[in-house]
């Protein structure tokens, strides 16, 4: 089995924990491949790799996913501090768990990724994946914007809020629970809209359907769509911004001795600590 070892090059630490680890694998006859999660050729770099090992906190695991994911290759999160929601292991128990992979003895985890695109006066300005969520918020000014949303193209209400959070199951433990959302669990295929401080506006969040499409059209400027909280750029008034569901799915690996979720979210949120 061949694993690829990927870090971001402007994260030190991350690259050095991950060189560490290829060097102990190597010792060990196991087939490595070291990746900068930002090169251009990201794609043949973890080609014929089983698993891709992504080593930095859940920002670096965002951004592998966006970026992994429609290669189809199962991730494997590697924290370097406190265990995060999207990293599956440390850097600690990082052998114990290869180890586990490399034994077989482990499943794969698919979590929703939606795609969202921006139309403006007809023509397409920009088209990403999140894995987390997709964020119609005010610009610069500090005012509340008029975001009008439909589902499945019929209307369904005209927001007068901050913005608008559009979020996955995997991003419902993020922005959108911050601003009052529901907690999913991450396998869930939903997503929820949630709207950001609304102002004599419906002020609860939606859950929908996997299949359904959203549309928010902006009638305000300034406006900005964030992307994962990483991909930004600018909106202008009538622009048309679209979510739903992507055909690719990102694919987490799970070992026997990862903490299951529900775990997870007592450490986490409730604040209840390490428990058996």
């Amino acid at each position: 089995m061949k694993l690829a070892l990927c870090s971001r090059a402007d994260r030190p630490a991350a690259v050095a924990a991950a060189a560490d680890a290829a060097k102990r694998l190597r010792a060990r006859g196991t087939g490595v491949a070291e990746v900068d999660l930002d090169s251009g050729s990201l794609a043949q770099d973890v080609a014929g790799a089983a698993v891709v090992c992504v080593f930095g906190g859940d920002g670096t695991m965002l951004r592998a996913a966006r970026r992994i994911a429609p290669l189809g290759v199962p991730l494997l999160g590697v924290n370097l501090g406190r265990l995060g929601f999207l990293t599956g292991t440390s850097v600690e128990e990082f052998d114990g768990t290869v180890a586990d992979v490399l034994g077989g003895r482990y499943t794969c985890e698919d979590r929703t990724v939606v795609g969202t695109s921006v139309t403006r006066a007809g023509r397409t300005v920009y088209e990403g994946r999140a894995l987390n969520d997709v964020v119609v918020a005010r610009g610069a000014q500090v005012r509340a914007i008029h975001v009008d949303v439909r589902i499945d193209g019929q209307p369904f209400t005209v927001y007068w809020a901050d913005g608008i959070v559009v979020a996955t199951a995997t991003g419902s433990t993020a922005y959108a629970m911050s601003v009052g959302g529901p907690l999913m669990f991450p396998t869930a295929a939903d997503m929820v809209i949630v709207p950001i401080a609304p102002h004599l506006s419906f002020g609860n969040a939606v859950v929908l359907d996997p299949d359904q499409r959203v549309s928010l059209d902006v009638l305000d400027e300034p406006a900005r769509i964030s992307v994962d909280g990483q991909e930004e750029q600018d909106l202008r008034s009538g622009d048309h911004v679209e979510v739903r569901r992507s055909d690719v799915v990102a694919r987490f690996v799970r070992t026997p001795a990862m903490r299951p979720f529900l775990r997870l979210l007592r450490q986490k949120i409730l604040k209840e600590g390490e428990t058996a």
